[in-house]
């Protein structure tokens, strides 16, 4: 239980810092720590191993809590909580108080905490998600988060080669230029939270600078927009299909998103993006 209290403390510690915030660190505290609930009883009486009432049972073992008979695993809660917070910080520096209160959610939900028997969850539910496993903004800005935090990157400027791509299973690809020698490529998947180890690659042309294109002029939480400008364009559009699936493509140091079209049954639209995701052109061809 000493796990879950940190982890109650430091988030409301966190949203404490936001100016504007204050509704979001109420629902915080009225999820995690509800003024009669099992949590700040056992805080009370912190030491014991037991604390029984008519209604909760809350109980510490060696690797686990049990809070109205659902189990925690301390060690995983410690795990989600860091990812948690790393994120958080991304999320304050933008003061973005909507994306704040939607992460919180998804980590109350992780840890099985939004629906504990007695506990009114007061935080709105994630509807930020998309079918085929594509990530929403939260996941993508982390995804971009610790591309820039790889180690062999510390101090440079990361250069990405000729295209990003964002899978439909949640995947990102992408080649970066070398850290060291700027005429070598490497490819890196982004999968289950974190990028793979380099992969050599050649490159499709000598003179690779025409399609390298600094990171901090691609915004990854860009592509969620992307996917669903193109999506909502696409219902419009008697049988054309929905994507699940975007990219960036890169030369002269320009970029644009793709699909560039939507064919339907009978029509066909060419569609363009503006570099931060939103609607550029939209027209019958």
């Amino acid at each position: 239980m000493k796990a879950l209290k940190i982890v109650v403390h430091l988030i409301a510690g966190s949203i404490l810092l936001l100016p504007g915030c204050k509704e979001i660190t109420k629902s915080i505290d009225d999820t995690l720590r509800p003024g009669e609930t099992v949590v700040k009883r056992h805080a009370q009486k912190y030491g014991s191993s037991t604390t029984s009432s008519a209604t909760s049972t809350t109980r510490v073992e060696s690797r686990q809590v049990i809070v109205n008979g659902d189990t925690l695993n301390t060690k995983e809660m410690e795990d989600k909580s860091k990812i948690f917070f790393e994120d958080l910080e991304t999320l304050k520096k933008n003061g973005d108080s909507k994306k704040i209160q939607k992460r919180v959610n998804e980590f109350l939900k992780s840890i099985n905490l939004s629906h504990q028997a007695g506990v009114k969850a007061t935080v709105k539910p994630v509807t930020e998600k998309n079918k085929e496993g594509f990530m929403n903004t939260v996941q993508l800005e982390k995804a971009e988060m610790r591309l820039r935090a790889l180690p062999q990157y510390a101090g440079k400027n990361i250069q990405i080669y000729q295209s990003v791509h964002f899978d439909q299973d949640g995947r990102i690809r992408l080649t970066l230029q070398h850290p060291e020698n700027p005429n070598y490529l490497d490819e890196y998947v982004y999968a289950n939270g974190k990028w793979s180890a380099p992969e050599p690659v050649q490159a499709i042309t000598r003179n690779i600078t025409r399609r390298l294109m600094p990171l901090d002029k691609i915004s990854f939480p860009c592509a969620f927009k992307v996917l669903n400008l193109y999506n909502e364009k696409a219902a419009q559009v008697e049988g054309a299909k929905p994507t699940a699936y975007v990219y960036v493509s890169i030369w002269d140091d320009r970029m644009r998103w793709f699909p560039g079209t939507i064919n339907g049954t009978r029509e066909r639209y060419s569609i363009e993006f503006n570099p931060d995701g939103t609607l550029k052109s939209y027209g019958q061809e």
